[in-house]
């Protein structure tokens, strides 16, 4: 409507220009956007993988540590179990975020992993932690190299936690989506 009233050659000129103008400002919005939320998942992404491979690394030197000092011992599956536990209720279910499913419903021995919110994990009773029932059946005396073992590998799943964590505010993707 408002371009077929203007009637001079000045005025659709000044016009267009501004309607380039509007465009190319969206373009450059857009790059530097998309930029910075690629930036931020990246740095992600790198996190948690080296966050992982630490926690991978410090659950390793647990279980050899404690197949060392209960081996031949009467809490030796205990200990071996609840470091199962840790790595399929812990570590496992809280990185993977998708759901591993046979499209067969007969099949019975498909593993579902479902994301568990990091909040969730950390907030869980130590009663419930299977790295406490280790300390609590390795403990003898002082705290010896399992006790360091344990506290390094909570501090590895920290930082797995936190590499979890959404780092990029919700306000980008509206924008994103919205260009």
């Amino acid at each position: 409507v408002f371009v077929t009233r203007v009637t001079e050659p000045a005025k659709i000129g000044m016009l267009t220009e501004v309607v380039s103008s509007a465009i190319g400002l969206v373009g450059l919005l857009y790059s530097i956007l998309m930029g910075q939320v690629f930036g931020f998942l990246y740095s992600q992404q790198e996190a948690l993988y080296y966050a992982l491979f630490d926690e991978v690394t410090e659950a390793k030197s647990l279980l050899e540590q404690v197949a060392l000092v209960s081996q031949g011992r009467t809490m030796y599956s205990t200990c071996l179990n609840s470091i199962a536990r840790y790595v399929k209720d812990d570590l496992l279910a809280g990185t993977l975020s998708y759901l591993k499913t046979d499209s067969n419903p007969s099949n019975k021995s498909d593993t579902k992993y479902g994301s568990v919110t990091p909040s969730l994990i950390l907030s869980a009773r130590p009663a419930d932690d299977p790295l406490e029932a280790i300390l609590y059946l390795t403990s003898v005396g002082i705290p010896g190299q399992v006790y360091d073992t344990v506290r390094s590998l909570r501090q590895a799943r920290a930082r797995r936690l936190g590499a979890l964590q959404r780092k990029v505010p919700g306000i980008h993707l509206i924008m994103l989506w919205i260009l």
